[in-house]
């Protein structure tokens, strides 16, 4: 028996509190009798109470059940959650006994019963148990490995030494193959497992995680497709953008802007009344006349999980926090919670406050810029430019030599071609890429974009800033990491499958009658960070992206070194086993689950493979900017010859004298001169790379290499040289591939198989690339590279980004606004 308690008083005991066990008798809980808490005593008490209330009064089901619900009491907070289930447990312990309780031991318990205090043990469970998971149907995760591994066994940069051209291009890149770069939320310290956890999921439960976007029910582009009246005539709309731009350059208000454009107007009112009678007359009227806005959606951004919301649904609640579910169907109920990012903020102003989102995604609108690009006088003119040319077998000029434009289906069942003479002017193929730059340049703020250009047009005008497409402005500061841009790229996909089936251009003075317009994706350019997020493939460290070539791990750094077994693994990849095993990554249940599934089958889920035609290996090229000139060139020179002390600091000095006494034309770029600087060749762009191998590099090293080295520069400038002619054929491209593979095979055998990486196992692919999509002038990033300087111009974003619709671009600008 254990000793009977004397009670004191309370407020002045400073020894430890321990609660006291009062003895129930109910029969809903207890079953006849059983030592508890005097809160849960209390609480039984209650029910009983309650449910004799039920039992003597007839009533309904529904009031049954209601009843029924509000006698639980339910705490609001985990640690009213936890303190119960500890109750439980320790009420677990006790011994039962068959006595009954009536109302008479109610009222009569305080007189024979006093509290006493029995030391019980805690009972301990496991935190973490294996659970069994309850079989679904739709899951098709049949075939994920079970090994532990990173996200895509390491990081995606170019190589282990030649970066991508873009700025911060890599940044989910790890040295090693089994980095775990995403933090493991499966176990989490917060919660711990219980029961409840290994529960049936119900019919609304929904068993992957959704990327869709939200719907613009409200938006109409052709609603109001007409353009303002004006009399404005296309060489003097830089009057109106030098103004913004003089606003953004000195932080000017807004009223004084209001100010400057009323001042402009007298001026030119009074210099040519009727050029400028529909000048506009303050700066609501500028806006308004340049249609900043129009013709564009907006998305509230989650900055965590990146879910997109419609605006206006989540401004009118204050705090709104994020409702995405990453694993809707996780084993372990706390991680099948929402996000619960709070998406919105509270930004205070003179008459109390306003609420706007945090990160906001801009996505200009596809189908005003095709509207607005067939405005233009003989634009469906050049689009049928491509159907007079003459062709030659076995000779590239530009992509309409390509195996790709030749071959491309106008349906999944390959009934007919999708490129015609009779469809040039409204059958149209785009090449896109995605990319990320730094706009500002007082700050570390990284923004992506993803252009896209129509390969109908001749390529001397192709990549002009006047004919690309912008289709989204991803929000920065940092990269969107892997499978989280799929929530950018899904309203993108949904109105590229709107083009695929046809859209219908507005009539127009030039086009009375409807003109229907189809659309698809024949080419994805990036660099490999990129194309591993755009499309859904493992780290270029991991595996190749084209052929069946995996990486050989040596500790904790892979190569691709080996050539003796080319025959057996340098062959494409299947895209429909590609595309089984994306829709299969959807199904994982957990990080875990989706960690052994990349590893196992070296891909996840994109958006672009909603698209019934994309080719996810053979229209993702391998670009030569990338590989060749920052990947290779780069790591040949600073990391074998450079770091490896094949050429000295006096090397680089008499390198650069023999260069400035080289005189080339005004039309070769930039000349790379300070090759001494720093560390050596410090600070090259892609463009100085590819001018220093295809010139400069012999005349320049020759005598300072070893009989070796100069084996492989000559083997790789002999490529370079073959590949970047305008015009090419099927013996040059043989030979190139040939030279490439020498340069490989040469670094193998004098440098070792851990010096061969990514970009020069991928390099090999480049001309298959070449007879898809002709030379490489074709499909380079040089062109969307330039793009990245002119959005880095404040201005230029926010003109390309909210008035994508004009009817014009300027070409005529000043050099002060450029």
């Amino acid at each position: 028996m254990p000793k009977k308690r004397i009670h004191k008083d309370r407020s002045t005991d400073t020894r430890p509190k321990t609660r006291n066990r009062v003895e129930c008798n109910c029969t809903l809980h207890c079953n006849g009798s059983k030592w508890v808490d005097p809160r849960t005593f209390e609480r039984h008490q209650q029910e009983i109470e309650r449910f004799r209330t039920i039992t003597s009064v007839p009533q309904s089901t529904s009031q049954f059940r209601s009843s029924m619900s509000s006698s639980v009491d339910v705490g609001s907070s985990s640690t009213s959650k936890r303190r119960r289930k500890q109750e439980e447990e320790e009420e677990e312990g006790q011994d039962s006994s068959n006595s009954s309780y009536s109302d008479s031991d109610e009222s009569n318990q305080t007189d024979y019963q006093e509290p006493i205090n029995i030391p019980t043990k805690r009972k301990r469970y496991p935190k973490f148990r294996q659970t069994e998971l309850i079989p679904d149907d739709e899951n098709l995760n049949n075939d994920s490995d079970d090994n532990d591994s990173s996200d895509d066994n390491g990081g995606g940069s170019d190589d282990n030494g030649g970066g991508s051209g873009d700025n911060g291009g890599g940044s989910d890149d790890n040295d090693g193959l089994n980095d775990n770069g995403d933090d493991n939320e499966d176990f989490d310290n917060n919660e711990s497992y219980t029961e409840d956890d290994d529960r049936g999921f119900s019919d609304d439960d929904v068993p992957i995680e959704q990327f869709t976007a939200p719907d613009f029910d409200d938006f109409d582009f052709e609603s109001d497709d007409e353009y303002p009246d004006s009399n404005i005539e296309f060489n003097d709309s830089w009057i109106l953008l030098w103004i913004l731009k003089y606003q953004a350059r000195f932080h000017l208000p807004d009223v004084a802007i209001n100010s400057l454009i009323k001042f402009f107007r007298i001026v030119l009112s009074d210099a040519d009344n009727e050029r400028f009678k529909n000048f506009p007359t303050s700066s609501y009227m500028m806006r308004k006349m340049l249609e900043f806005g129009k013709h564009s959606k907006r998305y509230a951004v989650c900055p965590s999980c990146n879910k997109l919301y419609k605006e206006s649904e989540i401004l009118s609640t204050s705090e709104f926090k994020c409702n995405h579910v990453e694993f809707p169907i996780h084993p372990r109920r706390n991680l099948r919670k929402p996000c619960g990012t709070e998406v919105t903020d509270r930004v205070p102003t003179t008459s109390g406050f306003i609420i706007k989102p945090k990160m906001v995604y801009p996505l200009p609108s596809l189908k005003a810029q095709i509207i607005a690009m067939y405005r233009r006088p003989g634009f469906e003119s050049l689009l049928e430019k491509w159907t007079n040319r003459d062709e030659e077998a076995g000779l590239y000029t530009d992509i309409y030599d390509g195996e790709i434009w030749k071959t491309f289906p106008s349906s999944t069942d390959n009934s007919a071609q999708f490129f015609t003479p009779d469809t040039a002017d409204s059958h149209l193929g785009i090449m896109i890429n995605l990319d990320w730059f730094q706009p500002f340049d007082s700050a570390s703020y990284s923004t992506g974009a993803i252009y896209g250009v129509i390969c109908n047009l001749p390529r001397e005008v192709r990549f002009k800033k006047e004919n690309m497409l912008i289709l989204a402005l991803l929000p920065g500061p940092n990269e969107v990491k892997l499978h989280k841009i799929n929530h950018y790229l899904a309203p993108i996909v949904d109105e590229l499958l709107e083009f695929w089936s046809g859209v219908n251009l507005p009539p127009s003075e030039d086009h009375p009658e409807v003109k229907k317009i189809r659309l698809a994706v024949i080419c994805c350019a990036n660099d490999i960070p990129a194309a591993r997020k755009l499309c859904g493939h493992i780290s270029a460290k991991a595996a190749c992206y084209r052929c069946h070539k995996r990486a050989n791990v040596v500790g904790r750094r892979s190569n691709f070194g080996g050539f003796d077994d080319i025959s057996e693994w340098f062959h494409d990849r299947d895209p429909e086993e590609h595309r089984t095993n994306a829709e299969a990554w959807r199904y994982c249940t957990t990080r875990d689950e989706r960690d052994a599934h990349v590893s196992a089958n070296l891909v996840r889920w994109s958006e672009m493979l909603r698209l019934p035609y994309f080719n996810p290996i053979r229209h993702l090229i391998v670009d030569p900017m990338h590989c060749l000139f920052l990947g290779i060139a780069k790591w040949i020179v600073k990391k074998l010859w450079i770091d490896g002390g094949k050429l000295s600091k006096s090397d680089l000095k008499l390198m650069e004298n023999r260069a400035k006494q080289i005189k080339l034309p005004a039309d070769m770029g930039r000349i790379p001169y300070k090759i001494s600087t720093g560390d050596g060749f410090s600070g090259f762009t892609a463009d100085q790379w590819k001018s220093f191998i295809l010139i400069y590099a012999i005349p320049l090293m020759w005598d300072l290499l070893v009989t070796s080295d100069r084996n492989i520069l000559a083997n790789f400038v002999k490529a370079c040289s073959l590949l970047t002619c305008r015009i090419i054929n099927i013996d040059m491209l043989s030979q190139a591939h040939d030279r490439l593979l020498q340069v490989a095979m040469l670094i193998e055998e004098n440098y070792g198989q851990e010096f061969i990486t990514p970009n020069i196992h991928l390099s090999l692919h480049i001309t298959d690339c070449c007879e898809d999509y002709g030379p490489l002038y074709s499909f380079w990033c040089y062109s969307f590279e330039r793009m990245n300087g002119l959005l880095g111009n404040k201005l230029f974003l926010l003109f390309l980004c909210l008035c994508p619709n004009l009817p014009y671009r300027p070409k005529n600008i000043p050099y002060c606004f450029l």
